[in-house]
């Protein structure tokens, strides 16, 4: 190997560290949680100092510069920001305070939508080690007799996300939780960027809408529409959202008739199953859209893979985590625009209009 060569490789390495060490800022964000240094900071007031932080924390004062060193990360992910200030006595040190940065809402214990459930269950061992046996899953074939829908299934004897969650209840709760916490944002969200498309609706169904927290936002947000979540039995029987324009009914999205409504939603639902059940759905809300000859239209809350929100690098890369996310324990898939059209064309759709929510998340509405 030349010299230009081994500096060629030299100046490359970093990245490929940046990619192996990543899984450190995940772990540098749970120990964040875990020491709730965003709620200490909260209650603080203003900036806290790394003395007065460490003891707040209840970290030993021989262990600050420790502290010092995951602040600075933390700050560089950009969770908090560091405040510089002078000592009253010039002899003293000059040690750096912390306060929230806008990012740090995501991390409060009293907001309802925060990410520390979802944060908890992303790093998770159910969740990290069908990453471990990856390769080894996708070498598996009907042939060998091993075959299973995803990496999760092959990591945990076949047992798909539901069962594993009925078996561990601490997961069960984290998950649910980290769901909930996100349909309360985007719900609001959905609601306020996107409030055209639910004038002139009197009626809507939120199908695998769960315990209803989003229909309860429409509900409250629309009260001359009429919600209904339409769920498995054993969800719509458990504690659930109340309000007067929002009931429930089972029944299973594949093979039950799906009430007529004016419109028919789905919220992060499609992108957990393969082309072939998800057209199988579509075909299902045409035939509730059009009874009786009057046309409502298909809401789906989803993400549209190459959509112009999601053009920059940055959000780009994290769609991508996102649909690797979703290969490791689900069967579905985020899809492009082009993906998307050909299922609403092959179930016997004719237009849909793409409107960005927030985030990486759009609202599609396909009609008749």
């Amino acid at each position: 190997m030349d010299a230009a060569t081994a500096v060629e490789l030299l100046d490359a390495q970093p990245q490929v560290w940046h990619h192996f060490l990543g899984y450190i800022n995940s772990m540098t964000l749970q120990c964040a949680l875990e020491l709730d240094i965003a709620d200490v900071i909260h209650r603080h007031g203003h900036p806290i100092p790394l003395n007065q932080l460490a003891a707040a924390l209840e970290i030993p004062q021989t262990k600050a510069p420790f502290l010092s060193r995951l602040m600075r990360m933390l700050v560089h992910l950009g969770y908090f920001t560091q405040v510089i200030t002078k000592p009253e006595d010039e002899n003293d040190d000059v040690l750096p305070s912390y306060w929230l940065a806008p990012l740090s809402r995501l991390l409060l214990k009293q907001n309802p939508y925060n990410a520390r459930s979802l944060t908890f269950c992303s790093v998770h061992e159910h969740l990290v080690d069908p990453w471990r046996q990856m390769s080894a899953w996708l070498r598996t074939g009907k042939e060998d007799g091993k075959d299973t829908p995803n990496a999760f299934a092959f990591a945990h004897e076949g047992k798909k996300v539901y069962e594993v969650c009925s078996e561990d209840a601490n997961f069960s709760q984290l998950f649910s939780e980290g769901m909930a916490g996100d349909s309360w944002l985007f719900s609001r969200a959905l609601v306020s960027k996107c409030r055209d498309a639910f004038e002139g609706l009197s009626s809507l169904v939120d199908v695998g809408g769960g315990t209803g927290n989003t229909s309860k936002v429409i509900a409250e947000t629309f009260p001359n529409i009429h919600c209904t979540v339409f769920d498995l039995p054993h969800v719509v029987s458990g504690p659930k959202q109340t309000h007067p324009n929002l009931d429930y009914e089972s029944g299973n999205m594949f093979t039950d008739e799906i009430p007529h409504a004016d419109a028919v939603l789905f919220k992060w639902v499609l992108c957990d199953w393969p082309d072939e059940p998800v057209l199988k759905m579509l075909k299902q809300c045409k035939k509730a859209l059009t009874k009786n000859g009057v046309k409502g239209k298909l809401m789906i809350a989803d993400h549209v893979l190459d959509h112009e929100s999601c053009n920059d690098s940055n959000s780009m890369g994290t769609s991508l985590i996102l649909d690797m996310l979703f290969m490791s324990f689900l069967e579905g898939s985020l899809r492009t625009e082009k993906q998307w059209a050909k299922l609403f064309a092959e179930a016997g759709f004719k237009d849909y209009k793409i409107t960005p929510v927030g985030g990486l998340r759009v609202l599609i509405e396909v009609y008749p």
